[in-house]
């Protein structure tokens, strides 16, 4: 699973097409795959080129600038089930006139929630990247959000994967860190109250972030996409 010899020279000039501005970023994400080609994720579909070919390299450009494309809050768009207004009525003692409203503002929240950790990916990255942070967007690297080249010779690369809630990754997800050296950092918890952002791996960053800038960010993301 080998990368194509000049694989970050054929990631600058792919991303040049696409979003130059992008262009040291990508070819730096590249060239951390062509040292550990262990972490790179596969694409899916019969056609799909292999881990590490020229194609492949040239592919997952238009994912990693496609990702981080502004991204509208959807609700699902699965029918809820009939069975849940039954049990909301019977059991809760909601109002039948109230069902179908609640059933409507339960997709619409659930559309929210599946947003927060996009947003959360946005908001590290605007102020990872400027300290010279990589976001891998497009899922590159396998159960791995961002990555910091070495800053010196000898050292390798710092790997993190961010998660909104201290139960939200799955058994499959937290199998890959196993025997790896990514770290983990979640925002909140699911049994308490508060976040975590005192406890951010990279303490130098731990002044520049926060729940209430947080909160500004999503205000003013969502402010440019109404």
């Amino acid at each position: 699973m080998a990368f194509v010899a000049n694989a970050e020279m054929i990631a600058r000039e792919a991303m040049n097409g696409i979003a130059s501005e992008l262009s040291d970023k990508y070819a730096s994400v590249v060239l951390f795959l062509a040292s550990h080609p262990e972490a790179a994720s596969a694409m899916k579909g019969k056609s799909a080129p292999p881990v590490g070919s020229a194609d492949y390299v040239r592919k997952q450009a238009l994912a990693f600038s496609l990702s981080r494309k502004a991204r509208d809050p959807r609700p699902p768009a699965t029918i809820p089930d009939e069975m849940v207004s039954v049990i909301l009525v019977s059991y809760f003692g909601i109002p039948q006139a109230d069902a179908e409203r609640i059933k409507r503002e339960h997709l619409i929240s659930m559309g929210a929630e599946n947003l927060v950790g996009d947003l959360l990916e946005r908001y590290l990255a605007s102020v990872m990247e400027p300290q010279g942070w990589i976001w891998c967007s497009g899922a590159m690297v396998k159960a791995v959000d961002f990555i910091k080249p070495p800053t010196s010779p000898g050292k390798d690369w710092t790997l993190l994967q961010v998660k909104n809630r201290d139960n939200s990754e799955n058994s499959s997800s937290s199998a890959i860190r196993v025997g790896t050296r990514i770290e983990k950092w979640h925002r909140t918890f699911s049994k308490k109250e508060g976040s975590n952002w005192g406890a951010f791996p990279d303490a130098s960053l731990r002044q520049f972030i926060s729940e209430a800038d947080f909160k500004s960010f999503v205000r003013e993301y969502l402010r440019k996409l109404r």
